[in-house]
C-alpha cells in the first residue's frame, strides 16, 4: 500500500516511495526520494513527515570534487557520517571556533544550527546525514529527481533562482563571500 507524501498536495516524482506518515517501512539499497544536486546524488530515506516533524535522514553520493560553498542552517542541526571515501569538513561560529577536519569512513560529525559550514568530497565518498525534520527535503529543492542510485555522468546545475528558493524555503543561508581559516 502507498501512501501520498502529508508534505505536497500535488502530484510530485517522488510520490508513494515514503510512506508520507509515521508508519513503518524499509528500503531496499538505492531506494528512496532521489534527486541530482550538481554531481551528487541524495537520497532521502526518511522525511519529516515519517517522523511527526523530528528529523529526516539521507544519504549522498559524489565524486572527488569542489568544496561546496560556505552556508548556515539557522534551524537545522544536521550530522555527517562518512560511510566511504574521504571528505573535508569546515566548521565556523564566526566567535571563537574554526575547526577543518577530514572525516574518512566511520566517522562523524555534529554540525549545530547556526555553525557556518562546507564539505568537500576528497575521493568518491558516500555520507549518510540526518537533519532537524523538513531540511532533507532541500535537496529536492536544490536538485532534480532521478531514478539512478548512481553518480550522474551529467551534473545538474540549478539555476541560482532555483539556489535561493529553495535556501529560503529549508531554511539554509549561503554565504558566497565568506571566508574559512585554511
Amino acid at each position: 500500500m502507498t501512501h501520498a507524501p502529508a508534505h505536497d498536495t500535488v502530484s510530485s516524482p517522488f510520490e508513494g516511495i515514503l510512506p508520507g506518515a509515521p508508519l513503518p517501512y524499509f528500503l531496499r539499497n538505492g531506494e528512496g526520494e532521489k534527486s541530482i544536486v550538481f554531481d551528487t546524488v541524495f537520497d532521502i530515506l526518511l522525511s519529516a513527515d515519517e517522523t511527526e516533524g523530528q528529523y529526516g535522514a539521507f544519504t549522498t553520493i559524489g565524486p572527488k570534487g569542489d568544496r561546496i560553498p560556505a552556508h548556515q542552517h539557522p534551524t537545522t542541526h544536521e550530522i555527517f557520517y562518512v560511510v566511504e571515501g574521504a571528505v573535508g569538513l569546515w566548521l565556523d561560529d564566526q566567535a571563537d571556533y574554526h575547526e577543518k577536519r577530514v572525516l574518512e569512513a566511520g566517522d562523524f560529525a555534529f554540525v549545530p544550527k547556526g555553525i557556518v559550514h562546507a564539505y568537500q568530497n576528497l575521493a568518491t565518498s558516500k555520507i549518510f546525514g540526518v537533519g532537524t525534520g523538513g531540511f532533507e527535503r532541500f535537496f529536492h529543492g536544490i536538485g532534480t529527481p532521478t531514478d539512478s542510485a548512481e553518480i550522474p555522468t551529467r551534473p545538474y546545475i540549478p539555476p541560482f533562482e532555483q539556489m535561493l528558493a529553495a535556501g529560503q524555503k529549508y531554511g539554509t543561508v549561503f554565504l558566497p563571500e565568506f571566508s574559512f581559516r585554511d
